[in-house]
């Protein structure tokens, strides 16, 4: 892997070669950290399956938007969070997301037109949890080693025409944030 990936660089840059004098030059800053330990998930293997209420198609296709009359409330569950983690917050990411909106698609029965999973923070009304974003919206306080990340998942309607009968299914991988 490293090997395709050197290749690749090299001929990359082989390409850009012709360019460089007449470029200005640019840094990029990748930054990172190693810890020690982080939280555990409290769910065996991390993976949860948040499931939504059945909606009417004539209650979305009137509905621009968030459709608020159905959500459902779920938790990222932690535990063994080392000494000195004080808080910890959950991101999502996915390779099926509406960058314009943040929110989750269905690829197969959606695109991203009609039909979306909007993702809030439980803690506090009205944030969204944008997919993508490098930074938790809010965190939960670690008691014991443990905390509890509320978060609550509803239907978006981006375009009313879009939308139509059938079901819609979509992932996200989270990764957690400590304090």
């Amino acid at each position: 892997m490293l090997k395709k990936l050197a290749v690749v660089v090299a001929v990359s840059g082989l390409v850009a070669v012709p360019g460089l004098a007449q470029a200005q030059s640019s840094t990029i800053t990748f930054n990172g950290e190693v810890v020690a330990t982080t939280c555990d998930p409290a769910v065996t293997g991390g993976n949860y399956t948040v499931t939504l209420d059945q909606v009417a198609q004539s209650k979305l296709s009137a509905a621009a938007g968030q459709y608020g009359a159905l959500s459902v409330p779920f938790s990222i569950q932690v535990l063994n969070c080392p000494v000195g983690v004080t808080k910890v917050g959950a991101v999502l990411n996915s390779s099926t997301y509406d960058a314009t909106t943040g929110n989750l698609i269905d690829p197969t029965t959606y695109g991203t037109d009609a039909v979306q999973i909007q993702v809030m923070d439980g803690a506090s009304s009205g944030k969204q949890v944008v997919v993508g974003a490098a930074t938790p919206v809010s965190y939960a306080t670690v008691s014991s080693g443990a905390a509890t990340i509320p978060m609550a998942a509803y239907y978006y309607v981006k375009n009313t025409a879009g939308v139509k009968v059938g079901p819609i299914k979509t992932t996200a991988v989270y990764a957690l944030r400590t304090q």
